[in-house]
């Protein structure tokens, strides 16, 4: 149930680029949780972009230069193990870069934090949640 920042300069993302990258982004964190792809479970998992006006994006001090891409994954501490986080930073520095046009060699101008939270400080809906809830969801969840 990752809760993931996507900063860009604003023109980096056309809307339906954004909807297909979401769309990927999603199935890739939930694989790499090892969360069941569920309705309920791809419910769980939010992805917000955000644009970057020209001018409010530097890049070795100054304004402009290589359209630098930050991702911000905020995931339960213990969901991604050290193989599951090189494998989330490996598949989705490659969508972006597919997302982008880029060849398979070429570098990806994308930088990727991962932070592990602690299940007591996820609040959802008025109430703390764990990693078992969702890897273990009831059968009938409706999704969020």
């Amino acid at each position: 149930m990752p809760l993931i920042y996507i900063n860009a300069p604003a023109g980096t993302f056309q809307q339906e680029e954004r909807d297909a990258l979401a769309d990927k982004l999603t199935t890739i964190a939930l694989d790499s949780e090892n969360l069941p792809n569920t309705p309920f479970v791809r419910s769980t998992t939010w992805i917000f972009f955000k644009d970057y006006d020209e001018g409010a994006v530097y890049h070795g001090g100054k304004p402009g230069g290589t359209r630098v891409i930050g991702i911000e994954v905020n995931a339960f501490q213990g969901g991604l193990d050290a193989l599951a986080k090189e494998k989330l930073i490996t598949e989705f520095t490659g969508a972006i870069r597919q997302c982008l046009g880029l060849a398979d060699d070429a570098i990806a101008p994308v930088y990727i934090i991962l932070r592990d939270v602690p299940t007591i400080d996820w609040g959802v809906f008025g109430a703390t949640i764990s990693l078992r809830d969702l890897r273990d969801p009831a059968p009938d969840a409706k999704p969020v």
